[in-house]
């Protein structure tokens, strides 16, 4: 599964190394998606069950700070988490939407999630339901 190697976090010039963020789950791969205009896909190698999940991993920074403001590259694909953001860096920053999602994100502290609410085919894409302002702000609403 994927994993992030937390350093402390400190203050001035003395900031230590970056976290590596690792990206290593091997029931899923990227694909050209199926959904006309999205670009790449998250689709499954192997079944997943309703209730299996997919941990969203990356970095969070506090929402409307300067590393939120400094990462609007990824606005697109960040889940907001609480007062927080998510910048994704693997798998579940690439799931698209659908009206029809077979994912269901579940925040837990400050962990976030993408669970299969029914049974997902091998090489079917993965998708959640993006939420209002995220629809509006990629013109899906």
């Amino acid at each position: 599964m994927s994993s992030v190697e937390n350093q402390p976090a400190s203050v001035g010039s003395d900031r230590g190394s970056p976290p590596r963020v690792v990206e290593d789950d091997d029931r899923l791969y990227l694909a050209p998606s199926a959904i006309p205009g999205a670009g790449q896909g998250v689709f499954t190698r192997v079944p997943l069950a309703p209730g299996d999940r997919l941990e969203v991993i990356g970095v969070l920074v506090p929402a409307d700070s300067v590393s939120d403001h400094c990462s609007t590259f990824a606005d697109h694909h960040k889940f907001r988490v609480g007062d927080n953001v998510l910048v994704p860096l693997g798998f579940g920053g690439m799931a698209n939407h659908s009206d029809e999602p077979n994912l269901l994100k579940v925040v837990e502290g400050d962990r976030t999630y993408l669970v299969a609410v029914r049974p997902i085919a091998v090489g079917e894409e993965l998708c959640h339901c993006y939420n209002d302002s995220a629809q509006k702000r990629m013109g899906l609403a």
